[in-house]
């Protein structure tokens, strides 16, 4: 990236405020400078990580009769993760446990190639660009 980029890059900034997305410029880079709006209309494209609520048996969270917000194919990478973690707590059962885990990564696996592709089945390559 040159010197020309990334000043030009600097003076770009953006916010999140009440389920919005927020973009503008700075007059200069220097942080104290005026915002400009943006002056023309383009597509934005947000990939993130989404972080579910915890599981409770009651209180601020998903209760015992909600579903996550996980697809349900996953769902039984879930219950692999735990079986594993119990297996773990006795010496008798390691064997299970390593067996549980290897599950357990199988679906982290798929979870990344799933979350790497458009639902038409394309994947996906992550670049920064410019707003």
């Amino acid at each position: 990236m040159s010197v020309d980029q990334r000043t030009a890059a600097l003076k770009k900034v953006w916010w999140t405020e009440r389920d919005s997305i927020g973009l503008a410029m700075r007059s200069d880079t220097d942080a104290s400078a005026d915002y400009i709006s943006v002056n023309e209309v383009k597509t934005v494209t947000i990939h993130a990580i989404k972080h579910d609520e915890n599981f409770v048996a009651s209180g601020t969270g998903i209760d015992l009769t909600e579903s996550s917000a996980i697809p349900d194919e996953f769902h039984d990478a879930l219950a692999s993760y735990a079986i594993a973690r119990g297996y773990e707590l006795s010496p008798n059962t390691i064997s299970a446990a390593q067996y549980f885990d290897s599950k357990w990564a199988e679906a982290i696996r798929e979870g990344k190639k799933y979350a790497n592709q458009d639902r038409d089945g394309s994947s996906y390559h992550i670049k920064q660009y410019d707003y």
